[in-house]
């Protein structure tokens, strides 16, 4: 949907991408090794997130949209490339650092109320 009709803007999105991951379940029991709830895993879905839900909006507008960053040479890296890829994002500006992780933040959700974050992502300046 281009809601923009008389013209497609080509925009270029600067900053921090990374995977949002999802873990969807339910919680019915506590753990007998410690004393935290056990989740039911049902569903597991990934989407862009941090500057890529910026592309997302972006590309439901209807606008052409390239990339430019800073992702690390990793499994996360490659696995955020090829969603750029399948929502045809130019992401020829995008860098990748050798040594960095790619930024995922994890999400465990049970009956709808998220009981977990944990992240994996670089710290460190970008070199």
């Amino acid at each position: 949907m281009n809601i923009l009709k008389e013209v497609t803007p080509k925009i270029l999105v600067l900053g921090d991408l990374m995977i949002d991951h999802y873990l969807w379940g339910s919680c019915e029991r506590i753990s007998p090794e410690a004393p935290v709830q056990v989740v039911d895993v049902a569903k597991e879905t990934t989407v862009l997130g941090g500057a890529g839900n910026v592309i997302n909006n972006l590309k439901a507008l209807g606008a052409d949209v390239s990339v430019a960053g800073v992702i690390g040479n990793d499994a996360n890296g490659k696995e955020l490339r090829e969603m750029l890829h399948a929502i045809d994002v130019d992401s020829k500006n995008l860098i990748t650092q050798s040594g960095r992780k790619t930024s995922k933040k994890s999400r465990v959700i049970a009956v709808s109320q998220q009981i977990l974050r944990y992240d994996k992502e670089s710290k460190d300046a970008i070199t």
